[in-house]
C-alpha cells in the first residue's frame, strides 16, 4: 500500500510540474501560429509589392511612351497638314504657271497674226501696226515675268515641300521607335500580371490553410464541446505477467527448474485512446483556461477489446486530461495448481489460463485534435 501511495504521489508531483510548464502553452501556440502566418503573409506581401512596384514602373514608362507616342502623333498630323496643304499650293502655282503660258502663246500667236497682216495688207497704217505689236511685245514681257516668279515660287514651294518629307520621315521612325517600346512594356505587364496572379492565387491557398488551422484551434479549444478523444499514456498497477522457467541448483547440488515472473513489477505503463464525456462544467467567463469532470473510457495496448479503461476525467489547461479509474483487461495467468517460484519436474511446461483482472490506473492524456494540430503544424 506505501508502495501505491509512493507511485501515486510522484505522478500527481509529474503533472503538477507538466501542469506548471505548460501553463502558457494556450498563448504560446496561438502566438506561434500567428508569427508563422504573418511571416508567411508577410513574405507573400512583399512579394507582390515588388511586382505591384514593377508594374508601376512600368505603367509610368507606359504612360510616358503613350504621351511620346501622342506627341509624335500630333506633330506626324501638323506636318502631313502643312504637307498637304503646300502640296496644293504647288498644285494651284503649276496650274496658274499653264494659265500664263497658255495666255503668252495666246500673246505669240496674236502677235505673229499682226505681222501676217501687216505683209498681207501694205496699206496698214504702219504707226498703228508698231502700237500693236509694242503692246503685245510688253504683255508678252509681263507674262514672261510672272511665268519667273510663278517658277521662284514653285521651286520654294518644292524645297518646302522636300524639309516636310524629312521630317515626316523622322517623325515616323520615331513612331515606330516609341510603337516597339510600348509592344516591348506591354507584354512585360502581361507577364506581371501573370505573376501577380499566380501570387493572388497562393495567398488565396495560404488563407484557407490558415483559416483552416485557426478553426482546428477554435474547435480544439471550444469550451462547448461535450465529448473529447484524447490519447495519453497510463500507469497502471497490474503489469503484464512474462512466465518463464528457470534453472537452479538445489541445496542437494543438482540442476532444477522453477517458475518466475519476470515482469514482477508494480507498476507498468500503457499507451491509451479514448473518449471524455462532460458531465460538469467548472467554466467561467472570465477564466483563461476551461477545465471540467467527465466520464472516461477508452482502450490501451495492441489488443485493444481485451483491454479496458474506465474511470472520472479532470480536463484542465484547455488540452491536458488526468483520468483515474479501474482497467479491466484480460491476463495470461498461472493455472490453478502453479505459483511462482514452484519447482517444476523436468519435461513439464508452464500452465497458464485467462483471466479477467480489473486494478486501479491513473493516466495523463492530451487532445487528440491538439495533437493532429501540432503533427501538421
Amino acid at each position: 500500500m506505501n508502495r501505491l501511495c509512493k507511485y501515486i504521489f510522484i505522478a500527481f508531483l509529474l503533472i503538477a510540474s507538466v501542469a506548471k510548464a505548460q501553463e502558457g502553452l494556450d498563448s504560446i501556440i496561438e502566438t506561434e501560429f500567428l508569427k508563422a502566418q504573418i511571416t508567411l503573409l508577410s513574405d507573400e506581401i512583399d512579394s507582390i509589392k515588388v511586382i505591384i512596384s514593377t508594374q508601376k514602373e512600368q505603367i509610368s514608362r507606359m504612360e510616358s511612351e503613350k504621351y511620346a507616342l501622342q506627341r509624335i502623333n500630333d506633330t506626324l498630323e501638323l506636318i502631313n497638314g502643312e504637307f498637304r496643304t503646300q502640296l496644293n499650293d504647288k498644285n494651284l502655282l503649276l496650274e496658274e504657271q499653264i494659265k500664263v503660258l497658255q495666255q503668252k502663246e495666246i500673246l505669240f500667236a496674236e502677235k505673229e497674226l499682226l505681222y501676217k497682216e501687216a505683209i498681207s495688207n501694205s496699206n496698214i497704217d504702219k504707226v498703228k501696226i508698231e502700237g500693236s505689236l509694242q503692246a503685245k511685245n510688253a504683255s508678252i514681257a509681263g507674262k514672261e515675268k510672272e511665268i519667273e516668279y510663278l517658277e521662284k515660287s514653285i521651286g520654294d514651294k518644292e524645297k518646302s515641300i522636300g524639309e516636310k518629307d524629312r521630317q515626316l520621315s523622322v517623325a515616323t521612325s520615331e513612331k515606330d521607335k516609341y510603337s516597339q517600346m510600348t509592344d516591348t512594356l506591354r507584354e512585360q505587364l502581361v507577364i506581371a500580371e501573370k505573376e501577380l496572379l499566380k501570387i493572388n492565387e497562393e495567398l488565396k491557398y495560404t488563407k484557407k490553410r490558415a483559416d483552416e488551422a485557426e478553426a482546428k484551434i477554435a474547435q480544439a479549444v471550444s469550451r462547448k464541446k461535450k465529448v473529447r478523444v484524447i490519447q495519453g499514456i497510463s500507469m497502471r498497477f497490474y503489469p503484464i505477467p512474462e512466465w518463464d522457467i528457470m534453472p537452479f541448483i538445489d541445496t542437494d547440488g543438482k540442476l532444477h527448474n522453477k517458475i518466475v515472473n519476470r515482469n514482477d513489477g508494480f507498476v507498468e505503463f500503457d499507451f491509451v485512446t479514448g473518449a471524455s464525456v462532460m458531465l460538469l462544467d467548472f467554466n467561467k467567463p472570465n477564466d483563461r483556461f476551461s477545465s471540467d469532470l467527465g466520464l472516461y473510457v477508452g482502450f490501451g495496448g495492441q489488443n485493444l477489446f481485451k483491454n479496458f479503461y474506465v474511470g472520472a476525467n479532470y480536463k484542465f489547461l484547455d488540452f491536458f486530461h488526468l483520468t483515474c479509474g479501474l482497467n479491466i483487461a484480460q491476463y495470461h495467468l498461472l493455472a490453478d495448481d502453479y505459483k511462482v517460484g514452484m519447482q517444476l519436474p523436468d519435461g513439464f511446461a508452464i500452465q497458464t489460463k485467462k483471466q479477467w483482472k480489473v486494478t486501479p490506473f491513473i493516466s495523463l492524456s492530451l487532445d487528440l485534435e491538439f495533437l493532429s494540430y501540432i503533427g501538421k503544424k
